[in-house]
């Protein structure tokens, strides 16, 4: 409808430039389907035990963003601790995440609400199963309770971080709960996400109607490991079209058909779905090489390589920035306003961090200046924490976490976030 304010970006904020974190990555010590994950040893990384301690220390640490130019701090509510039994909630956890908001518009910080990020409550799964709609209704009750009790302080929210990796590493992979792995139960599962997605807004939008609704999307750059191979051409060209374009497709339009190679096809329509969205977020990291066929798996190996003799991160990830420009390119094609959600990389000696933070912003920059809506970037992470497949090993922290006296020390690459920070929201180039 003409004549409408878009509710992003904000007029009095309209670059955000933030530090992101997840609930149980810091906060530790939060029963859940995750914390039964590492009980039964199917945890690739170990036990989360008290992460960094963030549910005591969050103003501390919003005080540590503060310090490091941030204007916004994304972060993730614990649907655990929130709703611990079905129908049940504690209101403690909702008063305790309220009054880490209030700390944050107190600094002048941007709050930015993820509503699911990877966890549940241990009782999801046993009655109401993502591969059920009943998954959707749960989660619409949820939101609309967290709404309540932070819909009058924030005004950007993130219903489902990484639904495409959510999918894929929970009900075909098996590697996180609920630990699946059926193809024929994936094009359920997808439009239910979605659907949950446009349940999360409406209740959002019930407390708060100018309230931005947004995505987190992992968005991977995709490259035959043998350039003039038909079949690595063939699987990564599917691979992008599957895996980065497909819920472009489906935000877009409210209708999505895709293959996940071999042979399953990922299809659905919800016509409410691209009213639901106000921005949309990218989730950005690194690039796979394909090969077809594969030497560990027929239908292709997918492996992190260093062609350009750059190094790769403490994970063995490439850093190729030059695909995160193309990759904006590929979210502006929502027409949306597009935020960086995430962006970083594991680096525990700080050797990569300034020069990634440096060539990042300039690939940002450059992005904007082609004419790509970029209103934000949000660095993961603030803090070394708990990563899902390999536990405390990778460092992705601006601030290294001593995990036996809690301590935040920040790293060099603070520094260079701060400074880049200030170019960025004054819309100067970081380009070099």
């Amino acid at each position: 409808m003409t004549g409408i304010a878009p509710r992003f970006p904000f007029p009095d904020r309209p670059r955000l430039w933030g530090v992101a974190v997840s609930h149980y990555q810091v906060e530790g010590d939060d029963s859940c389907d995750w914390t039964e994950w590492e009980r039964s040893g199917r945890a690739a990384g170990g036990t989360c035990g008290g992460a960094a301690g963030a549910w005591s220390r969050y103003e501390h640490d919003a005080n540590l963003a503060s310090e490091s130019g941030a204007n916004a701090f994304r972060f993730s509510v614990s649907w655990s601790r929130i709703e611990p039994h079905p129908g049940v909630f504690d209101h403690d956890a909702l008063a305790r995440y309220r009054r880490f908001v209030e700390h944050l518009i107190g600094l002048g910080i941007e709050p930015v609400v993820t509503l699911f990020h990877y966890t549940h409550p241990f009782w999801l799964h046993e009655t109401a199963p993502w591969t059920t709609p009943a998954a959707v209704d749960r989660f619409e009750r949820f939101s609309r309770h967290v709404a309540r009790a932070l819909g009058d302080l924030v005004r950007y929210w993130i219903p489902i971080n990484e639904p495409m990796v959510f999918l894929l590493a929970g009900f075909l992979a098996g590697q996180i709960p609920p630990g699946l792995s059926s193809p024929r139960i994936l094009s359920r599962v997808f439009d239910h996400l979605l659907a949950a997605h446009c349940a999360a807004a409406a209740a959002i939008r019930d407390v708060n109607p100018s309230a931005a609704i947004g995505t987190a999307h992992n968005m991977m750059a995709f490259t035959p490991q043998r350039p003039y191979n038909p079949l690595d051409l063939l699987l990564a060209g599917t691979a992008d079209s599957s895996y980065n374009l497909g819920i472009i497709e489906a935000f877009g339009s409210g209708r999505w058909r895709f293959l996940l190679p071999p042979a399953t096809i990922i299809a659905g329509r919800r016509d409410e779905l691209p009213s639901s969205l106000d921005v949309f977020g990218v989730n950005f990291y690194s690039r796979l090489h394909l090969r077809c066929p594969g030497r560990r798996r027929a239908v292709g190996d997918f492996s992190y390589l260093d062609p350009l003799g750059r190094g790769l991160t403490d994970n063995g990830w490439e850093m190729i920035p030059e695909a995160f420009s193309a990759v904006l390119d590929q979210a502006a094609t929502s027409g949306k306003p597009i935020v960086v959600t995430e962006n970083g990389l594991a680096d525990a000696g700080d050797r990569y961090r300034p020069k990634f933070l440096r060539a990042h912003a300039a690939q940002l920059d450059r992005a904007a200046a082609r004419g790509n809506p970029i209103h934000g970037y949000f660095h993961w992470s603030l803090l070394d924490n708990f990563e899902w497949l390999e536990g405390y090993g990778p460092k992705f922290g601006l601030y290294e976490v001593d995990r036996s006296t809690m301590e935040r020390k920040p790293r060099p690459s603070a520094d260079v976030f701060r400074v880049l920070g200030k170019l960025f929201l004054n819309g100067a180039s970081a380009r070099a």
